[in-house]
């Protein structure tokens, strides 16, 4: 990672920490200093196979796909909520709880990132463990109906995340996987 990147973090980590103090005093700037640089020193970073690496491996974002996948994100994060509200609210409890497997069909490390932090973002949901090259990602559901629902979600949300930001290489194993009518898509 370049330093300029690393400086722009610290100095966010600083701010941020401002604001959580609600305080501009030269010791809580020197202590969100402080804190930036215990962060960056202890937190491993992850290298992403799509960044910096061949042509056919960079991240590419496509301005459409990804308005689209935010739209799909927010209108899922809607419905979870209000799920969960309703849950919440009402007196019968239907809390059918279970784990899910979802092997994904590329080997981004971005994709695979993506979908795991959208997953535990989600009210009801959380990412237990990604294992393995194309990964298998598994989540825990607290409303879990059908297993397939589930799973066809997921994939969805694998194959939005790639269209939006992924590789050539991520976008071509994705066209492999879901036929002659994704690679169309996806180009």
């Amino acid at each position: 990672m370049s330093a300029l990147r690393i400086s722009g973090i610290g100095l966010w980590l600083v701010v941020l920490w401002m604001l959580l103090w609600n305080d501009l005093s030269a010791g809580n700037v020197i202590a969100g200093v402080l804190v930036a640089v215990v962060v960056l020193a202890g937190a491993r970073l992850p290298k992403l196979n799509c960044v910096g690496s061949a042509d056919g491996e960079r991240a590419r974002v496509a301005p459409l796909s990804l308005v689209y996948f935010l739209g799909y994100v927010l209108v899922k994060l809607i419905q979870s909520n209000l799920v969960l509200a309703w849950e919440i609210i009402t007196p019968r409890n239907k809390i059918n709880t279970g784990i899910v497997a979802v092997p994904l069909r590329t080997e981004s490390e971005l994709a695979m990132l993506v979908v795991a932090n959208v997953v535990t973002l989600t009210p009801g949901t959380v990412t237990i463990e990604v294992t393995g090259s194309p990964a298998v990602i598994y989540v825990n559901v607290l409303h879990l109906h059908d297993i397939e629902d589930v799973r066809r979600d997921l994939l969805r949300l694998e194959e939005l995340s790639v269209r939006a930001f992924g590789s050539r290489s991520a976008r071509a194993q994705l066209a492999a996987s879901t036929g002659v009518a994704g690679a169309r898509r996806s180009s």
